[in-house]
């Protein structure tokens, strides 16, 4: 894009975007405000301008603002989602929420120009969109940093630029848009989007919060879009630009609520005509809606299913009894021809344990002539409107299984295959004793879609099951198999990954001999931004060519500096960068390690003295894969017998609601604490006091790498 283009686009961008967009410049005063930040703030954007936070916002929550400023100013590393809290002279007194984003403004020459901030409103308000901020660099950062799509498209209606939330949206890289019309990349989806791109340029008005509803790749899908003009210096229109949003989700969410409604609806309206007819026909409408009633209550329990559908089969069975049956029973096949009941529930908790002891005693069989074994083989639902005592001696396999059975009382029952694409993998039983309630059509229905349901939710936590195993494999491969035995040196490392298991951490660490023309050793620590496969994807390239490189000779700064070029120049990773920790250490024959250091925008490492002092090597250097011409620090050092080197990630040292320099001060005073502990020791109770200090659930992933010289023998 041309500087003109860029300007324009970024005007736009400041006067259309939905979200609050704010620039500080190097003394964290108001530079440029846009009106939907000001809206939030409660002031005007022009009494914005040269005011500190703490003058706009007010004390409490203006200098919990300045200082997440300051953070990043000084550390150079953007806060990406991070969520606040706080008041506003726009509501005073009320409490609201924000998600907001910032990150540093660097000039041509790399020094900070100031920080740039995108806020997103979450107090019940619509899904904002991040937009433009201050010149071309913090256009850049925008387009990289928005959580929607975003998109630029010239007068032929063809893609300029694509940010990474929108091509995940369509499921194509950034450049396989560019050059091509909407039409092009999305068929009939893209069809739609011109014809809303053509009446923003002819009209030259915005289009906001229009309702996209079409196909992508056989797909039903529903795209919210707020399209804008884009004019040069010149006043004409010079393109398009537009913030994109996939509410897909939403719809079907809508349609399921409708639905629900309707159901809701139907029950009530045949609850009134039955007011009207008779007494029995009301009857039959609270029914309706009782069972309405059980479903939602029901599939609110399944929806929270995880792994251990057994344990919420057993919760669905608490929610039949008494809602629907007086007993009710989850079967689940095993294996060919074993069959197990995992799930009992009873009115009477009694009668509930007897049950347990029968079924423990008494085990379903799945060559059974009647019930549950006969479901299972068949796959046809059974209805049985009143149990005859010839039916209880069919079942029973003895004569005190039948003395259970007829102590029990049953009236009436109905068991229901669960099925998984047309495979049987279960039965569910429900039965009417005491209550003297009856059984008909519609309890049939009632009970095949709950075990409808439960299907669904079973084979939801298998496929949970069979997601985490594979995040769980991607992550063992990104991290070396165990730590190599080095002559002279004591190494340990912990790693933990933080948030849902399916999700891929981006932490990584690794040990490994080399160069391989000399006795030197390498050990590596750095963090990925972001988690999942990408992230991933950017870790195992990492790792392969600091390996590669320093196998090949060459030195640390110069690793880090080949491994910016390559995370530059790979398309499958565009626009992800990482922090990194070289650490080359050479044994001495007198004893201890020579080490050369080199960073990539990493926490600086930590050295616990033999004597119990604490060293900290303050290198500075640049992020990896974030510019083109990086800086990388490099330094020598030593450590002697006794020393231990510790490296380590973010995670170890971010602790919410707290200073960023607080946590890395609780590391350095845990440090001196722990002054002649092993490595393996110093490690685990660093990551045990971390996940303490976090309230047990950290907020980011844990890598941790120690090293110590071993005391030489004095003989």
């Amino acid at each position: 894009m041309s500087m003109p283009e860029t300007y324009a686009l970024l005007d736009a961008l400041f006067a259309h975007a939905p979200v609050g967009l704010g620039f500080w410049d190097r003394e964290l005063r108001y530079q440029r405000v846009n009106p939907a930040l000001a809206a939030m703030n409660g002031l005007a954007p022009s009494d914005h301008l040269g005011r500190t936070t703490s003058e706009v916002l007010g004390p409490e929550l203006g200098e919990r603002v300045g200082a997440l400023l300051e953070r990043v100013q000084e550390s150079g590393v953007p806060i990406v989602d991070l969520l606040i809290e706080g008041t506003t002279p726009a509501a005073p007194g009320k409490r609201r929420h924000w998600a907001a984003s910032y990150y540093p403004v660097p000039g041509d020459g790399g020094e900070a120009l100031g920080v740039a901030a995108v806020i997103v409103e979450q107090t019940g308000e619509r899904e904002a969109r991040r937009a433009a901020q201050a010149a071309t660099a913090l256009l850049d950062a925008i387009f990289s940093a928005a959580p929607v799509g975003v998109a630029f498209w010239d007068l032929e209606l063809r893609y300029r630029r694509v940010n990474p939330g929108l091509a995940a949206l369509n499921r194509l890289s950034p450049e396989e848009h560019l050059g091509r019309t909407p039409s092009e990349v999305l068929g009939e989806l893209g069809e739609r989007v011109e014809e809303q791109l053509r009446t923003v340029i002819e009209a030259g008005e915005a289009v906001v919060d229009a309702e996209i509803d079409s196909r992508l790749r056989g797909r039903e899908v529903h795209r919210q879009v707020t399209l804008f003009p884009v004019r040069g210096n010149d006043g004409d229109v010079v393109g398009a630009a537009g913030v994109i949003r996939d509410v897909t989700a939403q719809h079907e969410a809508e349609a399921e609520r409708a639905r629900l409604l309707r159901e809701a609806l139907a029950s009530r309206a045949q609850a009134e005509a039955a007011q009207v007819r008779a007494e029995s026909a009301q009857e039959e409408a609270e029914a309706a809606r009782g069972r309405t009633e059980f479903l939602a209550a029901a599939g609110a329990r399944l929806a929270a299913v995880a792994t251990d559908y057994e344990a919420t089969l057993r919760e669905v069975a608490r929610v039949a009894v008494p809602a629907i049956a007086d007993w009710c029973t989850f079967t689940l096949v095993e294996a060919p021809h074993r069959l197990r009941t995992v799930a009992v529930a009873a009115a009477d908790p009694e009668l509930e344990r007897v049950a347990w002891e029968m079924v423990e005693r008494y085990p379903p069989r799945a060559d059974a002539a009647h019930g549950v074994g006969q479901v299972i083989r068949t796959g046809q639902s059974q209805l049985v409107r009143e149990v005859p005592q010839d039916l209880l001696a069919a079942v029973a396999q003895d004569r005190g299984h039948l003395d259970f059975l007829r102590q029990m009382g049953l009236s009436a029952g109905i068991t229901v295959p669960i099925k998984v694409r047309e495979r049987t993998i279960g039965a569910l039983t429900v039965v009417a004793a005491e209550s003297g309630r009856t059984y008909g059509a519609d309890d049939l229905q009632l009970v095949e879609l709950l075990a409808a349901r439960v299907a669904l939710s079973i084979e939801n936590a298998r496929l949970y099951g069979q997601h985490a195993h594979i995040a769980q494999t991607l992550q063992r491969s990104l991290l070396p198999p165990a730590l190599p035995d080095i002559p002279g040196l004591e190494l340990a490392a912990r790693y933990r990954a933080a948030g849902d298991q399916n999700e891929v951490g981006g932490d990584f660490y690794d040990a490994f001999r080399g160069p391989a023309d000399a006795d030197a050793w390498t050990l590596l620590i750095g963090d990925v931004a972001g988690k999942g496969p990408e992230a991933a994807a950017v870790t195992s390239l990492t790792r392969h060519t600091l390996r590669a490189m320093t196998l090949r000779g060459a030195g640390p700064r110069e690793c880090l500096q080949l491994l910016n070029d390559a995370l530059l120049n790979e398309p499958s990773v565009a626009g992800r960068f990482c922090t990194t920790l070289y650490a080359r250490i050479c044994p001495r024959q007198q004893g201890g390690m020579a080490m050369t250091l080199a960073t990539g925008g990493h926490l600086p490492p930590r050295v616990l003295r033999a004597d119990g002092t604490l060293d900290r090597t303050d290198l500075r250097g640049s992020i990896v894969g974030g510019l083109r011409n990086p800086e990388f620090a490099e330094c020598e050092t030593e450590l002697h017998p006794g020393d231990t080197l510790l490296l380590f990630t973010d995670g170890v040292t971010e602790l919410r609601g707290h200073d960023p320099g607080a946590g890395e001060q609780r590391l350095d005073e845990l440090l001196v604490e722990l002054a002649g502990a092993s490595p393996a020791a110093l490690v685990e109770a660093i990551e045990e006091r971390t996940v303490a200090l976090q309230g047990g659930d950290p907020r980011d992933d844990i890598a941790l790498l120690a090293a110590r010289p071993l005391v030489l023998d004095s003989d």
